[in-house]
């Protein structure tokens, strides 16, 4: 009972803190700013530190609790977005998981990263159309990593769009010779040899979890 009672003071100040601080520039003078800035970023903080305890601890849903208490804070935390989203799915909350991640890219559309994390989202859940368009985005950023066209590659592929994967590989060779799987998978097409199965593997396998969760209830 303590636990939930401080759980459910920590989650009002952090509402009214993360709801002051998006009116705090015309609501507040720049000093008092300053303090809330300030005692938001203690609080993030000790969240995270908390969050650390509970993940060693295998309390994952009070890791979920306390990540989604740092992005009401702070909704560029991207890293906070991957990680509860990798815990929810991985507790066979696949909506939220999805959800979450659309959630993450919305507040952070300028940067590459949850483009590319719910691109592998659904990537691994074989939703390869979905997944073409946020690998297509990554690109657009100077320091997305060169997975991220190999991404867009394997997914064309998986779609069906054999043209526009072959050419993908043809440009990542071309942007980074000293990378060995463009070359390795561009002499695969041409010998016409079938796409790696991992992205469907890993589908049967959580299919077959959400099932067999289903069964236990």
């Amino acid at each position: 009972m303590i636990v939930r009672i401080r759980w459910i003071g920590t989650a009002l100040v952090v509402g009214l803190l993360a709801s002051g601080a998006v009116r705090a520039e015309q609501d507040i003078p720049d000093k008092s700013f300053a303090v809330l800035q300030d005692v938001l970023s203690s609080v993030r903080d000790a969240l995270w530190i908390k969050n650390d305890h509970y993940w060693h601890d295998g309390a994952f849903n009070r890791c979920i609790a306390a990540m989604r208490l740092i992005t009401q804070m702070d909704p560029h935390d991207t890293e906070c977005y991957s990680n509860t989203a990798w815990l929810m799915w991985s507790d066979l909350r696949e909506a939220d998981a999805e959800a979450f991640l659309r959630e993450g890219l919305a507040n952070n559309t300028g940067v590459y990263d949850l483009y590319f994390e719910l691109g592998m989202y659904y990537y691994f859940r074989t939703r390869f159309e979905e997944a073409i368009p946020l690998f297509a985005a990554c690109l657009g950023f100077e320091d997305a990593p060169f997975y991220a066209r190999h991404m867009l590659a394997h997914s064309y592929e998986h779609a069906g769009y054999i043209g526009d994967a072959l050419e993908t590989w043809l440009e990542a060779e071309a942007a980074d010779p000293d990378q060995p799987a463009p070359p390795a998978q561009i002499d695969r097409m041409m010998r016409g040899e079938p796409p790696s199965q991992v992205p469907q593997s890993t589908f049967r396998a959580i299919q077959q979890r959400i099932e067999e969760e289903g069964k236990l209830r």
